[in-house]
């Protein structure tokens, strides 16, 4: 087993290998978005978003073929660090149990498949993200990029032949909207969208955490364990608030039977194998062995009510684990937005966006030094990075915040 917060750090270890990509993306859109002539009309125009799309289309592609092989290492590594942690981990609980512990990774070649299966299976999903297919009616990135720089490219050109803004204006715009939005990776049918960082990181969590999940299994099964005993975290998904598997706050820190025993939960109730239920799309839930009569239970029901609990103070009020969770990642996106924007102006130079970014990142990185003084929560550094952004640019920024 992995333990919530060691699923989080594995998966963020491992999604720090795509960081370049979504930097890179933006720059070549950015660069489009400056050489383009907006004041073109009718074919002519046509011609010139269509050489735009096409030259990103072909760097996007040239860059995730390049991406892939490069990162493939480096992922594989972070995988073979978790497992054996996981492994370590459930050792533990056999050894406090007085039981015989199951056979390792690095002999086991049936472990080292799932191992292997699991590191497969997450790297798919992101090569399946690059193909220029729909899968499921979905735009895949290829596509999503193009239909973003083409809807930048549209706004600008309509704004440049009406008059209603300079073309430097137009510029400018494009280059806050990208620094807004992010890159594109998938839209689905419903037009909801889903940002580039957001697809690697819910990879890499979901990929890592259902590969220690089925490691954790088969040891279970090996060893003839029936019982198994899920972890909790504070800010737990509560689904439609029942007891059912959408709860993941309900059935936490509980024991399951893989059998179905009753008296315990059984793997429906946790919704196994279901994207909403247990170690579905971005769970962290994991589980180990337990034996009755002997195991001593690691979570009592104080304690699950304590992650639930208002607790951290912030502006007089009170905050649950899960809304001061949702209010840390809503200011280290604006502070990654903000760092976007400056990178982008840069490369376009563009000095005026470049000061605005550079004061709004100074005032993105006061709101949340204030947050974390408030509330006692750590700074994840991991979550506010930008590559491309580093000391020397971090430096000219807080200098031109300054001026």
């Amino acid at each position: 087993m992995l333990r919530p917060g060691q699923v989080e750090d594995y998966a963020q270890q491992a999604a720090a290998a795509f960081d370049r990509l979504e930097l890179d993306i933006l720059l070549d859109m950015a660069r489009r978005i400056r050489k383009t002539d907006y004041m073109t009309e009718g074919a002519n125009w046509l011609a010139e978003r269509a050489q735009a799309l096409g030259a990103t289309r072909q760097h996007l592609a040239e860059r995730m073929d390049a991406l892939m092989a490069a990162t493939a290492p480096q992922v594989a590594f972070v995988f073979a660090q978790a497992m054996l942690e996981a492994e370590a981990q459930d050792n533990r609980f056999y050894r406090a149990a007085g039981q015989p512990e199951p056979e390792g990774i690095g002999t086991s070649p049936v472990a080292q498949q799932i191992v292997q299966s699991g590191y497969r299976r997450t790297m798919n999903t992101l090569y399946n993200l690059t193909q220029t297919r729909a899968l499921m009616g979905n735009h895949n990135l290829p596509v999503a990029v193009q239909e973003q720089l083409g809807a930048i490219l549209d706004r600008g050109h309509l704004g440049a032949v009406t008059g209603a803004f300079s073309v430097d204006e137009v510029v400018r715009r494009g280059i806050r909207d990208l620094a807004e939005q992010g890159v594109t990776a998938i839209t689905y049918p419903s037009g909801h969208t889903d940002k580039l960082e957001v697809v690697i990181l819910r990879a890499m969590r979901t990929g890592i955490n259902q590969t220690a999940m089925d490691i954790s299994q088969h040891n279970a099964d090996s060893m003839g364990v029936d019982i198994m005993e899920l972890t909790a975290h504070g800010g737990a998904r509560t689904g439609d608030g029942g007891q059912d598997f959408t709860n993941h706050s309900w059935w936490q820190g509980k024991l399951v039977s893989l059998s179905g025993q009753p008296g315990y939960l059984s793997l429906h109730d946790i919704g196994y194998g279901d994207v909403r239920g247990f170690a579905g799309a971005n769970c962290r839930h994991n589980w180990h062995p337990f034996w009755p009569g002997i195991s001593k239970p690691a979570y009592t029901q104080e304690m699950l009510d304590e992650y639930n609990a208002p607790k951290f103070p912030y502006n007089g009020k009170l905050l649950t684990e899960e809304e001061a969770d949702r209010r840390q990642r809503a200011l280290e996106r604006q502070i990654r937005r903000w760092k976007r924007e400056y990178a982008l102006a840069k490369e376009t130079d563009q000095p005026d966006l470049q000061r605005r970014a550079a004061t709004r990142l100074a005032a993105s990185r006061g709101r949340l030094e204030d947050f974390l003084q408030q509330t006692g929560r750590h700074k994840q550094q991991l979550r506010e990075t930008v590559p491309g952004f580093g000391r020397s640019e971090a430096s000219s920024a807080v200098w031109a915040a300054r001026r």
